[in-house]
C-alpha cells in the first residue's frame, strides 16, 4: 500500500503532467514517442522538457560507445541465467542497485534490462540473458532486480513481452500459445515486474503472439498490461522492433526505438490528420513518456552525456561473489574438488575456452570489461610456480572465423602499444576524411547506422 508520502508526489507528478500537456502541441507530444538517435530520447526545449538516456544492459551498463574495443570500459555482471542460479534475491537486489550506479557513469537514466523471457528451448541463443525455465524463479528474480535497479533511480525494462523465446525467424516469428499457457508460464515474471516492483519500462518484443505483433497487440498492451494490472511505465520497442504506424499507436506502444523515426514523426502526424490515430492515444502516451522523464529526476537534474569507466572495488567484489554463488557443482567423484595445490605438481589445462576469455554472451549484453582473466590465467595465478601447468585445445568451437590476435600488431601512431586504428568513412570508396576515427584492441567491432565503410590499419611489430 502506497504512503501519504508516495501518494503526494504522485499527485505532484500528475499535477506537473497535465501543466505541460496542455502547453504541448500535437507536433512536441509525437516527437516524445520516438527516440532522436539509437540511445536517446527526443527533448522539447521550448518546455524544458529534456532527453533522458538508455543503456544496454543485463549484463553490464555499456553506454554508447560501441559494444567490444571502444575506449570507454564497464563492469561485466555475471549472466541472467548464472543470477538465478544463486537463488539468492537479496543478492540479486544488490546487483540491481550496483546496474543502476554503473548505468549513472554512463550518463543513462534506463537500464534495458532485465530479461525475463523463459528457457523453452536450449536452441535459443539469447538463454543465457535470460533468468530460467520456472516461472516463479524468474519473476523472483525480476522483482528484486527491478527493485535494486530502481532504488538508485534509475528506471529498469522489463524485457521482451512478450512469449519472445526464439532467436529463428525473431522478427516474423509468430509464438502460438493459448490463454492458459500464457498466462502460467509467460506472464508471470512480466506480471511480477509490473505490479511488484513497479517497473518503470516494458521492452516489447520482435516477434507475433497469435499472429499480431506484440509491439501492437492490444490485448496483451492495452488491456492486460496497462489495464488489468495498472502498469504506469512506458510500452518502448525493441530495436528496430516498431511495425507500423497506426496499429502501433493505437494499441500501446508508447515509445519508439531507435530513432529517427521509422514509423512515426511526420507519418505519425499524417495518420493523426487523416484520423486513422485519435489524440486521445497520444496524449495518453505522451504523458507516459513525460513520467518516466520526472520519475528519473531529469527535470531537476538530468544526467550529464558524458560516459566514464569507473572500475569500483565494491562492485568487482559483488561481480565475484555473484559468480561464486551461481557456479552449480553437478559431480565431484571421490571428491575430487577443492584441488589442494600443495599436493599438486602438474595441472592439465584442457578445452578451447580455458585460454580464451568468454564471459559473455554478446549482442545485448555485450560490454566492453575493464578486464579480462582467463581460466588460464586464474588457476596459473593461483597455484603459483609450485605447479607445472600443461594445456591442450582439445577441439576448436569457433562460430566465425577467430578473432586476428593484436597482440601480434601495434598502433601506427607509434607508441609500440598493441591494437588497431579503424577508420570510418561516409562513402564506398574511402575518400576523403574519415567521419570517425578510434582505436581499439580487439578485431570484433560491432557498430549500427551511420558509418557505411570501415577501413582498419595496423603494423606488424618489430622483429
Amino acid at each position: 500500500m502506497a504512503t501519504k508520502q508516495e501518494n503526494g508526489a504522485g499527485t505532484a507528478r500528475e499535477s506537473r503532467i497535465d501543466a505541460l500537456l496542455s502547453e504541448m502541441t500535437t507536433k512536441e507530444k509525437v516527437a516524445l514517442l520516438a527516440g532522436s538517435n539509437m540511445w536517446h530520447t527526443t527533448p522539447v526545449e521550448r518546455l524544458g522538457i529534456p532527453s533522458i538516456k538508455v543503456t544496454d544492459g543485463p549484463n553490464g551498463a555499456r553506454g554508447g560507445g560501441g559494444f567490444v574495443g571502444g575506449a570507454v570500459t564497464s563492469a561485466c555482471f555475471p549472466a541472467g541465467i548464472a543470477l538465478a542460479a544463486t537463488w539468492d534475491t537479496e543478492l540479486i537486489g544488490q546487483i540491481g542497485a550496483a546496474l543502476g550506479q554503473e548505468a549513472k557513469t554512463k550518463g543513462a537514466s534506463v537500464l534495458l534490462g532485465p530479461t525475463v523471457n523463459i528457457h523453452r528451448s536450449p536452441l535459443n541463443g539469447r538463454n543465457f540473458e535470460c533468468f530460467s525455465e520456472d516461472p516463479y524463479l524468474s519473476a523472483r528474480m525480476a522483482v528484486a532486480y527491478i527493485k535494486g535497479i530502481q532504488s538508485e533511480n534509475v528506471g529498469a525494462t522489463v524485457k521482451h513481452y512478450v512469449c519472445n523465446d526464439s532467436e529463428f525467424e525473431r522478427n516474423t516469428i509468430s509464438s502460438e500459445v493459448d490463454e492458459r499457457t500464457l498466462r502460467e508460464i509467460y506472464l508471470p515474471p512480466f506480471e511480477a515486474a509490473v505490479r511488484e516492483a513497479d517497473t518503470w519500462a516494458v521492452m516489447s518484443g520482435y516477434n507475433r503472439v497469435n499472429g499480431t505483433y506484440a509491439g501492437e497487440h492490444r490485448t496483451l498492451l492495452t488491456e492486460l498490461l496497462k489495464s488489468e494490472w495498472g502498469f504506469q511505465g512506458i510500452v518502448m520497442s525493441d530495436w528496430f522492433g516498431t511495425k507500423s504506424t497506426v496499429d502501433a499507436a493505437n494499441n500501446g506502444l508508447d515509445l519508439e526505438m531507435p530513432g529517427p523515426p521509422a514509423w512515426r514523426g511526420e507519418k505519425l502526424l499524417a495518420a493523426i490528420e487523416a484520423g486513422t490515430v485519435g489524440l486521445a492515444a497520444v496524449d495518453e502516451a505522451a504523458r507516459r513518456m513525460l513520467r518516466l522523464i520526472e520519475r528519473t529526476g531529469a527535470f531537476e537534474a538530468p544526467l550529464p552525456d558524458e560516459e566514464r569507466s569507473v572500475d569500483r572495488p565494491d562492485h568487482r567484489a559483488l561481480i565475484r561473489r555473484a559468480g561464486a554463488e551461481g557456479t552449480v557443482l553437478l559431480k565431484n567423484e571421490g571428491n575430487v574438488l577443492p584441488l589442494k595445490p600443495g599436493e599438486l605438481k602438474t595441472l592439465a589445462i584442457i578445452g578451447p575456452n580455458a585460454r580464451a576469455v568468454q564471459m559473455m554472451g554478446g549482442g545485448s549484453a555485450q560490454v566492453n570489461a575493464h578486464y579480462a582473466v582467463s581460466p588460464y590465467e586464474g588457476i596459473a595465478a593461483a597455484v603459483g610456480d609450485s605447479v607445472a601447468l600443461g594445456y591442450e585445445i582439445g577441439c576448436t568451437n569457433h562460430k566465425m572465423i577467430p578473432h586476428l590476435d593484436t597482440s601480434l600488431t601495434t598502433h601506427p601512431g607509434g607508441t609500440g602499444e598493441p591494437g588497431l586504428l579503424i577508420q570510418y568513412h561516409d562513402n564506398h570508396h574511402l575518400d576523403g576524411e574519415p567521419v570517425h576515427v578510434a582505436t581499439t584492441r580487439t578485431s570484433e567491432q560491432v557498430w549500427l547506422g551511420r558509418w557505411s565503410r570501415v577501413s582498419i590499419r595496423a603494423h606488424s611489430p618489430p622483429a
